[in-house]
């Protein structure tokens, strides 16, 4: 901080230090104004600094730390006020996290569309996970839902025919499904030599000609 200073009655302004010839010399002695210092307590320079602020002389008392000040806890690390010359680290535990010995699952739920039939699981994994440093990416408790839809039918009632009908692999039935039966579908009815559903013919149809020219039908 610069003063005006008055020597023999002259005023210099703005004098931000004096320089006084030494005895012997060469060399100077420097004077510096240190009224605007804010330095007011020993403790904040480390032990054995001294300084000069508003004409007071401070030798300082504050301890030198280093690494081995430092105290950790679990993932906390304390650091102690004081004065580091280098710089200091400590070393938190490496953490853990392994899967969970059992899932826990939500019940299923079930929900029916147009035709579709869907089912809902959800499951948990919560690892178990001990104290200390996890890195990035390291998976604390993961879940998924799992769902699942499948084609419904609803009852009916199929009558056989000509050609194969089919119910599609996979497909739910929500209601009962009845093939129908035929009392007549015995083998008195089926034409020798044929086999419908697995039940031979046994019924023996006549046979009918007729003469071109005399036109007489014969029957056997």
């Amino acid at each position: 901080m610069a003063q005006d200073i008055v020597i023999r009655s002259t005023v210099y302004q703005d004098v931000p230090s004096i320089e006084v010839p030494l005895d012997p010399g060469p060399g100077n002695a420097v004077f510096v104004d240190t009224s605007d210092a804010t330095l007011n307590d020993a403790g904040n320079l480390p032990s054995g600094v001294t300084a000069y602020a508003n004409a007071t002389k401070y030798t300082g008392t504050a301890a030198e730390n280093d690494s081995s000040d430092l105290s950790i806890s679990g993932a906390t690390v304390t650091v102690p006020a004081g004065f580091y010359a280098s710089s200091a680290s400590g070393t938190v535990a490496s953490g853990s996290a392994s899967p969970a010995s059992t899932i826990s699952a939500t019940g299923a739920s079930v929900s029916t569309g147009t035709n579709t039939l869907t089912l809902s699981k959800s499951v948990s994994n919560t690892p178990t996970v001990s104290a200390g440093y996890i890195s990035s990416g390291t998976a604390g408790s993961s879940s998924v839902s799992l769902t699942a839809s499948v084609t419904t039918k609803a009852a009916a009632t199929i009558t056989p025919g000509t050609s194969n009908q089919t119910i599609a692999a996979g497909t739910y039935l929500t209601g009962a499904q009845t093939i129908q039966g035929d009392a007549d579908l015995v083998a008195g009815n089926i034409v020798a030599g044929k086999n419908i559903f697995g039940v031979a013919g046994s019924a023996q149809i006549p046979s009918i000609t007729q003469d071109s020219v005399t036109h007489v039908l014969s029957i056997s």
